[in-house]
């Protein structure tokens, strides 16, 4: 449904006649990310009963994909699955993107806003906060989990002795254990693997413990396997597979946009756990990235040890809670 609104700075559009300029503007953020392009939410949103609103704000300088609950609270489109949410400008016109967005809020007078997982670099919550607040919101912003990434440098060889004494000399020891003895290779695969390796994909979570057993509901299956079918056909989707004396060990789901390589999910045989196959299965992927020219590895969402242990620094994501009292 395309809504109307009386505030001619942010208009309710159709996404799909914004698609060109939405992925222009994604692709010219100061940090590009799959998961603010159109392509990206638009698969999510088929996952969210949420009502969907689109604005094109500011004569076109920027995009705001949000979602309205049945109490009104708005947030931003795309569901817990999407790692980063914000709105679409280049950086130059975050802030007033970002204030007009919230003069909308106000204007609507909407009765709760929820904005999560918006980094804290894009200074989008620093502009849309004074705004709501002096429109009589109650505004808190926190820190609300950290997303590390590491930088990459020219070769496979420069980034390991990038690493700290520690970290450099575990992952080295991890990958001659394996290797040792054994045939390993590791690749991304083509079109005509990508099916046979989603399905390797699910059944290697749903053989693991606990909650990652739990994650991949039929559901979250479905989800996997539209947003990889929407991917590879922009040519981002990145499934990395390391092979063991001819088992498939471990498989990498990841995206290639804007010179980063964002690992999203990844699965591993539990039995080879003692092998390290998850952390090496991350090395080989780096050294893939590099070979690539990719220059930056995001591991997203979460500060599990791991990745540290790859190099990563922290990265902060937000939340802005809003409300009237």
């Amino acid at each position: 449904m395309i809504l109307t609104t009386s505030d001619p700075v942010c208009i309710a559009r159709d996404p799909a006649s914004l698609e060109a300029e939405w992925s222009e503007l994604a692709r010219h953020r100061a940090h590009p990310t799959v998961f603010l392009t159109p392509d990206w939410i638009r698969t999510a949103r088929a996952y969210d009963r949420r009502e969907q609103i689109t604005l094109s704000i500011a004569e076109r300088r920027g995009i705001a994909a949000l979602a309205r609950e049945d109490d009104g609270t708005i947030s931003f489109a795309g569901g817990e699955l999407t790692d980063y949410q914000d709105i679409v400008a280049k950086p130059l016109d975050i802030p007033i993107v970002a204030r007009k967005l919230a003069e909308w809020i106000a204007a609507q007078r909407t009765p709760r806003v929820r904005l999560e997982f918006v980094p804290e670099e894009s200074g989008t919550l620093d502009a849309m906060s004074p705004v709501l607040t002096a429109a009589g919101y109650d505004v808190q912003v926190d820190r609300l989990v950290t997303a590390p990434r590491a930088n990459l440098p020219e070769s496979f060889e420069a980034y390991v002795q990038g690493l700290g004494k520690k970290e450099r000399h575990e992952l080295r020891r991890k990958l001659r254990r394996l290797e040792t003895g054994r045939r390993v290779a590791f690749h991304f695969a083509g079109e005509r693997e990508r099916a046979s390796l989603l399905d390797r994909f699910v059944a290697l979570h749903r053989r693991s413990r606990g909650d990652k057993a739990e994650f991949m509901t039929a559901e979250t299956e479905r989800f996997f396997r539209d947003i990889a079918r929407a991917m590879a056909a922009r040519g981002w989707l990145r499934l990395g597979v390391l092979n063991v004396d001819g088992e498939d060990a471990a498989v990498l789901f990841a995206f290639a946009y804007e010179g980063t390589l964002a690992l999203y999910n990844a699965a591993y045989n539990p039995e080879l756990a003692a092998l390290s196959v998850g952390i090496a299965c991350h090395a080989y992927a780096v050294r893939g990235a590099i070979d690539e020219g990719l220059r930056v590895y995001d591991l997203l969402r979460g500060g599990e040890p791991y990745k540290y242990d790859l190099g990563g620094t922290d990265h902060w994501l937000l939340r802005l809670e809003a409300s009237r009292p």
